[in-house]
């Protein structure tokens, strides 16, 4: 399991063995980056993505065996690395 960065303009098809965790995938980040700051984003973020597990809303083995894609920079942090944090 890995994170990738895609574009479907770009790079079109996801490759085999990935999901798209982006909106408005269950597992998107809901805080906006524009809105909030990258920082800020992610750290809500994490408090939301353990809550939700926490509440068994959200079940992070449906991910696992899979790269986890996000449009995000790959020099950059991204909700994909807390998930993949979460699921270690």
């Amino acid at each position: 399991m890995k994170r990738i960065s895609y574009n479907k303009y770009i790079d079109g098809k996801l490759p085999p063995g990935t999901k798209l965790v982006t909106r408005p995938s269950k597992f998107s980040n809901p805080y906006h980056l524009a809105e909030h700051g990258r920082e800020e984003a992610l750290r809500l973020f994490k408090i939301h993505l353990d809550d939700q597990v926490e509440k068994g809303i959200l079940n992070l083995e449906e991910l696992r065996g899979f790269d986890l894609a996000c449009v995000c920079p790959m020099d950059e942090k991204c909700h994909v690395d807390i998930i993949l944090d979460k699921m270690k």
